[in-house]
């Protein structure tokens, strides 16, 4: 008995020294990056437009096409219902042009699948209410192509 407990004693020591020794990595806050800057204004922008047609069809060519439908001529089903329409209902909150509040860069990373599989880097561009009462600033991802192309959102988040 006094072995076990000795035994139980050791392992829970070290398994506490291992995760209070285990740091997780910081968030590495960068500057924003002028493109993706003019891509959160035109989304913004895009996003206030009255009528719905002339809407969807300046949001879509800012966002990933992974994204899209399987055509590519219309946002996926969830993104419509979802994250699409709440954004149409609280672009008012926000100014334009953007306040970026603070961008954290991410990893270099694949999205998309299959045909919209792409290589690259998605930052997250935090971006600030009109009034800050209004909540606190919405994620928006921006993902840079490995290549090289223009950036495009992909993921709305909470605006």
């Amino acid at each position: 008995m006094k072995r076990f407990s000795l035994v139980l004693t050791l392992f829970l020591s070290l398994t506490i020294g291992l995760l209070v020794s285990h740091q997780a990595p910081a968030i590495e806050k960068i500057s924003p990056d002028a493109k993706a800057v003019e891509v959160i204004n035109k989304l913004l922008a895009a996003f206030s437009l009255t009528d719905s047609e002339l809407r969807l069809k300046a949001v879509i060519p800012l966002l990933h096409k992974s994204m899209y439908t399987n055509d590519g001529k219309d946002l996926s089903k969830n993104v419509k219902d979802f994250s699409y329409k709440k954004a149409v209902e609280n672009v008012k909150f926000y100014s334009i042009p953007a306040v970026i509040t603070e961008v954290h860069k991410g990893n270099v990373t694949a999205i998309g699948f299959k045909e919209t599989a792409e290589r690259g880097r998605t930052d997250k561009y935090f971006v600030g209410k009109k009034d800050a009462k209004n909540g606190r600033p919405a994620p928006i991802h921006i993902f840079f192509p490995e290549n090289g192309g223009e950036p495009k959102v992909v993921n709305i988040g909470s605006l």
